[in-house]
């Protein structure tokens, strides 16, 4: 999923001078995260997967649902934000669909934080899939 969803934002946010997409993992140095010292740099993280109770049957033989889950951080300069910041979110959130994973359901939203002088978008995408 990651290496899709890597693909898909790298397509859809090359038009966006003002961004740039990293091949990293989003990890952290001296306990800040990169996305924090590198502003305007996309980090895409690896995906999680969950499960959840589709239905709850009285029996107990509830259907499960498996969701892969996968985070997308990008931070800016929260006093001067870019002028394609808006541009790069919704770029971003169309790529729910283009990550080349089979779902049967996908979503994608985001959530803004301050911290001291640095916006930071967390975008999450979750893809609900079928297992074997």
């Amino acid at each position: 999923m990651r290496s899709g969803l890597l693909a898909a934002i790298t397509t859809a946010t090359s038009t966006l001078t003002q961004f740039a997409v990293s091949q990293e993992l989003p990890w952290s140095q001296n306990n800040l995260p990169l996305f924090r010292k590198n502003l305007k740099k996309i980090y895409v993280d690896q995906p999680r997967q969950e499960q959840s109770a589709l239905f709850e049957v009285f029996n107990g033989d509830d259907v499960f649902q498996n969701d892969l889950i996968c985070s997308v951080y990008v931070a800016v300069d929260a006093k001067n934000p870019p002028s394609q910041t808006q541009q790069l979110i919704t770029n971003m959130l169309g790529c729910k669909d283009k990550t080349g994973v089979v779902s049967f359901g996908d979503e994608s939203d985001y959530t803004v934080e301050i911290e001291e002088d640095v916006q930071v978008y967390t975008l999450e995408f979750r893809l609900n899939v079928a297992t074997t």
